[in-house]
């Protein structure tokens, strides 16, 4: 048996696969399979080597209930792992409620999206709302436990367990009022014009447009004005010009023409008309924080920086883009500098002319979550999330892998940069490892509640491992 993921960049080959209806038969599946290695999938939209099983493969999408209740003044809903954000959204709704935080995508099963750190823009990542975790797991003499994690590192470990704890079975999350949000585009030529917005608009989101190098920004607050009377008309804007006749154009030039001097033409002259500035529209949160971005199958990596280091990292991007889009040959003398200090001089030389960017980088800003290893987990300043994208076939996604690969190790040495979990994560363990200061005590915790393993896959495993150790011989340029 073989599965593919979303990406078609992962497959999994499971020695054995289940749909169970419900919590018993979880619980009967894994006694069956005790001393098995056992992973749990969601909805497979994931590029990263998190998703893969070759085990005991458990598909949770019949565990899907939704129960919204008071707790005090906090709204919190009981919500099966299965269960797909856009069915939560739609069951919240009913009862006039919606989640704190959305991502993008709402394809995603809930316990899919907290362990991955899935985030949205302006407020802290689903995974921070988490106050309680329901998991599956064995005990030390090998019978299958239940346990309700509701407080302590436990629960902050479950918020983004990357699968390694046990079987999520449900999850309690905090909830809101539904609320209405304004949005309107308007394009920059500077970062720190749309920095000095943020005030005014929390909760925008905003692109650096490759070839233009100008920013266009998503203004979003939130607010109490009545749902604006052609909001069905922008809905459907969004949908026919922005979700997809602005992506057939996209695709049209990485998939069928791959002229690169025509990319760079789009970009700097054609690719404006579809995004209408200043529109100024409120609608439902629900309707307005997410995007159909899974119409159209691609690959994509994230790097979340603080905000500090956001105007050096982007300015880093924009560099890296063009020796990748063959359009300069190295960097500037700053960065040239470290990135040979770091013995990386050659993978920069192999990538010129490699890959010509043909989507906009996106940049969400995260407040920092109460996790262990979130990409925003930690306190401090703000971070941002800065998303890189291809819709390149899969047999012709060399270049973009090689962009990835030199991009996710040199940022992680220059700024800090944390990969997505979820998304294509190029780093080794060791440097994964170090980027997280409370690595080790989601370790211990992984251990004491999984202590045989069973819950891992060889990528989950290597990271886990104390005493794994992969040669890492780059030099920071700061030591």
């Amino acid at each position: 048996m073989q599965l593919k993921n979303f990406g078609r960049n992962q497959t999994l080959k499971p020695s054995s696969a289940y749909t169970p209806a419900d919590e018993a038969e979880v619980l009967e599946i894994l006694a069956r399979h005790r001393g098995q290695s056992v992973r749990t999938v969601g909805r497979l939209h994931s590029w990263s080597d998190a998703v893969l099983a070759d085990g005991v493969l458990l598909d949770l999408r019949q565990l899907d209930g939704v129960d919204l209740q008071s707790e005090g003044d906090q709204l919190v809903a009981t919500v099966g792992a299965g269960c797909q954000i856009k069915r939560l959204l739609e069951e919240l709704g009913r009862e006039g409620a919606t989640l704190p935080s959305l991502g993008l995508i709402t394809v995603q099963t809930i316990a899919g999206a907290i362990s991955t750190g899935t985030h949205g823009s302006g407020r802290n990542s689903m995974s921070h709302y988490v106050v309680g975790v329901r998991l599956a797991r064995y005990d030390a003499s090998g019978h299958v436990v239940v346990e309700d994690l509701c407080e302590g590192d436990a629960l902050r470990a479950a918020r983004c367990s990357l699968g390694s704890m046990g079987v999520i079975l449900s999850v309690k999350i905090r909830c809101r009022q539904q609320y209405k949000v304004q949005e309107h585009f308007c394009e920059y030529p500077q970062l720190s014009d749309v920095l000095e917005a943020e005030s005014a608009f929390p909760l925008q989101q905003f692109y650096l447009i490759p070839w233009r190098w100008s920013y266009i920004a998503q203004h979003r607050q939130e607010t109490d004005a009545a749902r604006s009377s052609l909001a069905w008309l922008y809905r459907l804007y969004w949908q026919l010009v922005m979700d997809h006749c602005m992506h057939l154009v996209i695709l049209f030039l990485v998939r069928w023409s791959r002229v690169h001097r025509l990319i760079r033409l789009t970009f700097r002259k054609i690719l404006f008309v579809f995004v209408v500035r200043n529109w100024r529209v409120v609608d439902r949160s629900d309707a307005m924080l997410v995007m159909n971005h899974e119409a159209y199958r691609h690959i994509e990596m994230e790097l979340f920086v603080r905000r500090d280091q956001l105007a050096h990292a982007l300015g880093f991007v924009e560099e890296v883009l063009k020796v990748a889009g063959g359009v300069q040959t190295a960097l500037s003398s700053e960065h040239q500098e470290r990135v040979e200090v770091m013995g990386m001089q050659a993978e920069l030389v192999e990538l010129h002319n490699k890959h010509c960017h043909h989507y906009p980088v996106c940049v969400r800003r995260v407040v920092p979550d109460d996790t262990l290893i979130s990409m925003a987990s930690g306190e401090g300043e703000d971070w941002y999330a800065v998303s890189l994208i291809s819709y390149a076939k899969p047999s012709r996604r060399e270049g973009f892998l090689k962009f990835t690969s030199f991009l996710a190790a040199s940022m992680s040495h220059l700024f800090d940069a944390r990969p997505h979990w979820g998304k294509v994560c190029p780093l080794n363990p060791d440097e994964l490892r170090s980027l997280y200061p409370r690595f080790d005590e989601f370790r211990s915790i992984c251990s004491t509640f999984d202590p045989d393993g069973v819950f891992q896959n060889r990528w989950t495993a290597a990271l886990l491992d104390p005493d794994a150790s992969t040669g890492v011989s780059r030099q920071d340029p700061s030591d």
